[in-house]
């Protein structure tokens, strides 16, 4: 008897279970029915029992990750994704599933398809956890594609239990490593280095808002071998092609006067993610560009560049909607020679008073501004012989300005940036040569006068003499490197005008040359040195270039 009405109260709490959960709603998901995620994607990932569509809301990306994403989707699991339909899908993953502009502001450099110099491992591998990831995970992943999603634990796990399964190889390529177990701890910390869900988090979503870009907005950028510039963007709607899609007209100039005129397209994804593409013109070539949104100042700040990478060229810039709240954005130049000669200065913005004043954090440096229109200051700057050696901040009355320049007393050497650059040879019509844009830029030792120390100041691009040289540092204590650089500086040399080296493709690219030991094709290391003369002084600088094969999977990061 005891048993049956043990048997009863266990039947009972069975039934009551089986009514509670076919009682729960399927509507927490964010996705609506007839979209176009849960029209495509239910296939595989339906509802779970919390409401959610499987897998896809345990996680969040860029778009550029989701792009990759669909198009693993598509070509491993034949998901019924067509072209035309694959951007509409990103779109509204994006919606719900972005990263926040923190969290995109990490991985920022990542969005960006330009032959980029950016070495995650000297810029980013600070800490013992940052040495585990890049032992573990950036043999093979770029740092900036694990910090660009986003997830929960029992998505870490998946994800490292899919690289068994897809890619077992990973545990015999990784034998100095117990590899399943250390991806599994790694799982748990990355879930709450990189979470799904934080307070933060759900502040963003809760107060973010949809965003009309429609109108005119000013823009400031400086381009590395052409120097600052100035203009214009406006904004359309593109209703043919949908919400969130802009019709884009750009318009700068130049220091040297040159005007360049540019149209396009552009989508907003996530309310604040922008990413557009100019058709060509004959300086640039066919544009695309990447910004993110501060919906608070109407600003954007981003990248754009040239999709032939031959000149390398690509420009950083900001621009501000011209309805924004008054702020200067952008000054140059940035660096100011103390000494007590006036130099002239522009500063770029919005909405800028007509009778205002510029001061600077070091009393000892003064402005008067010479004229002022509501988008430019042109400012007379003077730093006094005692003025600070080091950065001061700029404050423009009546408006904002989070800006500073850097005031030096003398210059002291030359710096090349990128000091390693990466061009890639010649691999068929498919894959044109991808140069280096180099640039030489001024350089104060600072308050200590030592070069390499903490203080050193980064001051403006100067207009080098350049010339390739074979690399000593490589080959000094081997002789048969020595015959190797030799040989690169040989396969390799071409004219580097203003900085800009581009592989010449009839001898840089892979076919064998005979005279080359093993037959090498066009690749190599040799030295990039600019040489500049100021106040009967010469400056060198030197930087590497290495010339490798094509990337021929430039689309999978």
């Amino acid at each position: 008897m005891r048993y049956l009405r043990l048997c009863g109260v266990v039947s009972f709490a069975l039934l009551a279970a089986f009514f509670v959960t076919s009682t729960i709603s399927y509507a927490k998901t964010p996705f609506a029915e007839g979209g176009v995620v849960r029209q495509k994607c239910s296939v595989c990932h339906r509802l779970d029992q919390q409401g959610r569509v499987e897998v896809i809301e345990e996680t969040r990306k860029t778009p550029e990750e989701w792009y990759s994403v669909v198009a693993r989707m598509r070509r491993i699991n034949g998901a019924p994704i067509e072209d035309a339909e694959v951007k509409a899908v990103v779109k509204e993953l994006s919606e719900h599933l972005i990263l926040t502009p923190a969290e995109m502001a990490k991985c920022f450099y990542y969005t960006t398809d330009e032959n980029s110099h950016f070495r995650e491992r000297s810029s980013l591998m600070k800490t013992d956890l940052d040495k585990r990831i890049f032992q573990a995970c950036v043999r093979c992943h770029a740092y900036g594609k694990i910090i660009s999603h986003r997830k929960t634990e029992a998505q870490w796990v998946e994800n490292m239990n899919m690289h068994l399964g897809y890619y077992p190889t990973v545990v015999p390529q990784m034998r100095e490593m117990d590899w399943p177990k250390e991806a599994m701890e790694l799982a748990k910390i990355l879930a709450k280095e990189f979470p799904m869900d934080s307070p933060e988090v759900k502040a963003w979503y809760d107060a973010r808002k949809p965003q009309d870009l429609s109108g005119k907005w000013i823009v400031a950028g400086y381009q590395p071998g052409a120097g600052y510039y100035e203009g214009t963007y406006t904004f359309k709607p593109n209703a043919k092609a949908g919400k969130d899609e802009y019709l884009i007209e750009r318009q700068v100039q130049y220091e040297n006067g040159m005007t360049l005129k540019q149209v396009g397209e552009g989508t907003l994804y996530g309310t604040y993610h922008l990413r557009y593409a100019l058709q060509p013109t004959s300086f640039t070539g066919r544009v695309e560009g990447v910004f993110n949104l501060d919906a608070a100042v109407k600003g954007f700040t981003g990248r754009w560049w040239t999709v032939v990478q031959d000149t390398n060229a690509f420009g950083d810039e900001a621009f501000y909607k011209s309805d924004a709240p008054a702020r200067v954005f952008a000054i140059f130049p940035q660096a100011i020679k103390s000494g007590g000669t006036p130099q002239t200065v522009r500063m770029i913005g919005v909405n800028l008073p007509a009778a205002t004043e510029v001061t600077f954090g070091d009393a000892n440096v003064k402005a008067k501004v010479k004229s002022a229109t509501p988008n430019k200051l042109t400012v007379e700057v003077t730093a006094a012989a005692g003025a600070a050696i080091g950065s001061t901040a700029v404050q423009v009355k009546g408006a904002a300005c989070n800006e500073s320049v850097v005031v030096y007393n003398k210059l002291d050497g030359i710096k090349v940036l990128p000091e390693l650059g990466r061009a890639y040879m010649y691999g068929g019509a498919a894959y044109p040569p991808q140069g280096v844009q180099f640039v030489a830029r001024g350089l104060c030792f600072g308050k200590d006068g030592k070069e390499g120390t903490e203080d050193d100041l980064l001051l403006e691009p100067v207009n080098a003499q350049w010339t390739l040289e074979q690399d000593k540092v490589w080959a000094a204590d081997n002789p048969d490197r020595a015959a190797m650089a030799a040989e690169d500086l040989k396969c390799l040399a071409a004219p580097i005008d203003n900085g800009l080296y581009s592989p010449p493709p009839d001898r840089v690219n892979m076919a064998p040359n005979e005279w080359r030991v093993s037959r090498r094709e066009g690749v190599g290391l040799i030295a990039v040195v600019a040489t500049y003369k100021e106040g009967g002084k010469e400056f060198k600088g030197q930087a590497l270039l290495g010339v490798s094969p094509p990337d021929y999977v430039t689309h999978i990061k």
